[in-house]
């Protein structure tokens, strides 16, 4: 299994109830494209950093008065972006016959296997978060403070 089936199966293993595979839907889809989202962000956050560490920080205004200068449509436009991002996962994991084929296997395995792929899961989507939080705040701290 790879890494964004592991977090659909730590999500199903945090809610799992001991009824029927058709009658538990997670949200793990949501997860993994949320995980996707502060994966993209933090790359753009550490790209910001870069740029300031290496007194740049004027391509970084620029950048910022060009999406202020477009208005709502920049603003927009990030959105969109950031939309597609997000709902490329349900492109990817979020049928049910997709949903369903990663829970059998995902049963198939030993109960050692199992623990191991759904830890590997949580790991996964919370140090996305975790790493785009801190990325976000190291950001901020640069901008308002230093620069």
């Amino acid at each position: 299994m790879n890494i964004f089936e592991s977090v659909i199966c730590h999500d199903y293993t945090v809610v799992r109830t001991h009824r029927e595979i058709l009658a538990v839907k997670t949200n793990g889809v949501h997860m993994v494209g949320l995980a996707w989202v502060c994966n993209v962000l933090t790359l753009i956050g550490v790209g910001i950093v870069y740029l300031l560490l290496t007194n740049q920080s004027r391509e970084v205004y620029d950048v910022l008065a060009f999406i202020r200068y477009w208005e709502l449509a920049g603003r927009l436009g990030i959105l969109i972006f950031l939309a597609l991002v997000y709902f490329m996962s349900f492109g990817a994991y979020g049928g049910k016959a997709i949903f369903l084929d990663i829970i059998r296997r995902f049963s198939k395995l030993e109960e050692e296997e199992k623990h191991a792929v759904a830890k590997r899961g949580g790991r996964y989507f919370y140090l996305s978060l975790l790493s785009f939080l801190i990325v976000s705040g190291v950001v901020v701290y640069l901008i308002k403070y230093v620069y």
